[in-house]
């Protein structure tokens, strides 16, 4: 049997949840605040064009020095400061290695200031990479980049890379640290 006053705080409860649902809402908009005015579409297709442009001239075409133009000075990476001359470098040893190299672009999405890119690399081993001699086999790897631009230029990348599966195809064997007890 239901009391009276159980009734009346059930109730109760019942607004109070309802209207805390509708304060989420309303408010959900606040919660996941838009990309910046100054990102609209024509913002975010340049992005995307910059992200693009590293990718085919970097790496398809081989010229180095468009890192000179799409990059800020102090170019992170993963929360290190590499900058320009240590991502040069960079392509250079994954060019070295694998002088047939080509990276296809598989999916690019963009949002604010951040540009993501999937990609699948593929090459043939016909250079030391890694301190692996070459194998001449041809491979196949992917990865993801997330990279901030600001004013034009790439200021940060967040790069992940299937390096393992990479390693297993050259021949390397890779164990997993010992555990010491």
């Amino acid at each position: 049997m239901v009391k009276a006053g159980e009734v009346m705080w059930r109730n109760a409860l019942g607004r109070w949840l309802g209207v805390a649902l509708l304060v989420f809402v309303a408010s959900a908009d606040f919660a996941y605040p838009k990309a910046p005015a100054a990102a609209g579409h024509a913002g975010l297709e340049q992005n995307k064009a910059v992200a693009r442009r590293w990718i085919e001239e970097g790496f398809n075409n081989r010229h180095l020095p468009v890192v000179d133009e799409l990059f800020r000075e102090n170019f992170a990476v993963n929360g290190h400061a590499i900058g320009r001359d240590g991502l040069k470098q960079s392509m250079d040893r994954h060019l070295r290695g694998f002088p047939d190299l080509h990276v296809r672009i598989d999916d690019v999405v963009a949002e604010g200031n951040k540009v993501g890119i999937w990609y699948t690399v593929e090459g043939t081993h016909r250079g030391e990479f890694e301190g692996i001699q070459p194998t001449q086999k041809r491979v196949t790897w992917v990865g993801f980049d997330l990279l901030t631009i600001e004013d034009g230029k790439i200021s940060e990348g967040r790069f992940v890379s299937d390096l393992l599966g990479l390693l297993k195809q050259l021949g390397a064997t890779v164990s997993p640290p010992s555990i010491q007890r």
